[in-house]
């Protein structure tokens, strides 16, 4: 017996148990994420660091870094978030972090 699966449509989706819990899917982003590599300096913790910026949004970033770091810490990152990829500066929330780095969401 052949065993046949749906097409993937690049999208995951939650169990039902989860979503009965309000757990959204990994996919939900609002913008399109840019693959770079960027050195980069920010502010968080009171202190100076410098990193990589990996991939870019409108919405946020990540920042491969080595460092502690606390989901919900303030930070501030200068980057080529301008059009014409100038440096300016961003403020924002540190809303993951893993063994590589940080995840970035953008405030206004």
């Amino acid at each position: 017996m052949v065993k046949r699966s749906r097409p993937q449509t690049g999208r995951s989706k939650p169990s039902p148990a989860l979503r009965r819990h309000g757990v959204k899917s990994r996919n939900t982003r609002v913008h399109v994420r840019k693959t770079c590599f960027v050195e980069t300096h920010f502010a968080a913790n009171r202190q100076l660091f410098e990193g990589v910026i990996k991939n870019l949004s409108a919405g946020g970033t990540y920042i491969q870094v080595k460092g502690r770091f606390h989901v919900g810490g303030d930070i501030i990152v200068a980057g080529p978030f301008a059009a014409n990829q100038d440096d300016v500066k961003r403020r924002g929330k540190i809303v993951r972090m893993d063994g590589q780095g940080i995840g970035v969401r953008f405030v206004q």
